[in-house]
């Protein structure tokens, strides 16, 4: 019998990539999910074909922008960032941990946050805003609207799929560095996973110390291949 959601993870990988031993993949996961990734096509589709049309009512199309928008950007800003800090570890030798962590979720959140909440509550602040995207090329409107903040509670729904990107082992993480603390943290209550994330880590050790040992290889892509089933 199929495990559930088995094609949602068929398709983030397809979309994603994989990494391990001699392998990169670029340190999007979180961001390619089938769920952030939909709310992103909702969002387009709403604000650049609905809206346009009046197929539905405006209040209705102004709820979808906001719910899904508040969806996806977190993980969009995530993403973005450690793509950034992997190009620039790349190109300059320099570390950084370009790997996802639970502070760089909570702080995603909390920035979308602080730029959404005051627009439903300062018209003033919201002509701020649209003036400021309008001058580097995009054009906006809004409009205060206390029931928009609603949609913050699309927020905790983006801070579960950040922390179950790193339950599975955020893609990056290997090559990236910092250990495994929080993956194995994550995994904790599942006896399989918790033994997984524990043999990761000292066999990803172990590959470090020594890249030719297939051994300990083999071991990391076991254990990730429990971790991301």
């Amino acid at each position: 019998m199929p495990r559930p959601r088995r094609w949602t993870r068929a398709l983030h990988t397809f979309l994603a990539g994989s990494d391990g031993p001699g392998k990169r993949a670029l340190p999007l996961g979180e961001f390619l999910h089938p769920v952030p990734l939909a709310a992103l096509v909702i969002l387009a589709v709403n604000d650049h074909y609905l809206k346009g049309r009046h197929l539905l009512p405006q209040w209705l199309t102004g709820k979808l922008s906001d719910f899904g928008g508040l969806l996806f950007f977190p993980l969009l800003l995530t993403a973005l960032g450690d793509t950034v800090l992997y190009f620039v570890t790349r190109l300059t030798g320099w570390r950084f941990d370009y790997s996802l962590r639970r502070w760089k979720v909570v702080a995603a959140c909390v920035a979308t946050a602080a730029v959404f909440t005051p627009l439903e509550l300062s018209a003033s602040y919201g002509e701020l805003y649209t003036k400021t995207l309008g001058k580097i090329g995009f054009p906006s409107e809004t409009y205060a609207d206390l029931t928009d903040l609603l949609a913050l509670t699309m927020l905790p729904v983006a801070a579960w799929l950040g922390w179950r990107e790193i339950r599975r082992v955020p893609l990056g993480r290997l090559h990236a560095g910092g250990g495994f603390a929080d993956v194995r943290k994550l995994n904790a209550g599942d006896p399989r996973r918790a033994a997984a994330a524990e043999a990761l880590e000292r066999s990803h050790a172990a590959y470090v110390a020594r890249p030719d040992d297939a051994a300990a290889a083999a071991s990391v892509s076991d254990a990730l291949a429990t971790l991301r089933e």
